[in-house]
């Protein structure tokens, strides 16, 4: 089945390869494959496209503008 969203991803992947990268992260997974899973497409999807587990240390955020940052965790927080 074609979809939008893998084209797009497979252009970036060109892209990324043109310009010398060696890996593409396509960032998370779900912990499970649990039929269930809402996520368990977005995990077919990216084996489908010979990704790979691996694990890193995690994110964090970096704020350039600290009030900024500040104000959308509020806001965030009370949504």
């Amino acid at each position: 089945e074609a979809q939008p969203n893998n084209a797009l991803q497979w252009r970036m992947m060109c892209d990324a390869r043109e310009l010398g990268a060696a890996v593409y992260d396509f960032r998370g997974i779900t912990d499970t494959l649990d039929e269930d899973n809402h996520l368990l497409g977005l995990l077919r999807f990216k084996v489908g496209a010979g990704g790979q587990a691996v694990e890193y240390l995690g994110e964090w955020d970096y704020p350039l503008n600290r009030v900024l940052h500040r104000a959308v965790a509020l806001y965030l927080a009370r949504r």
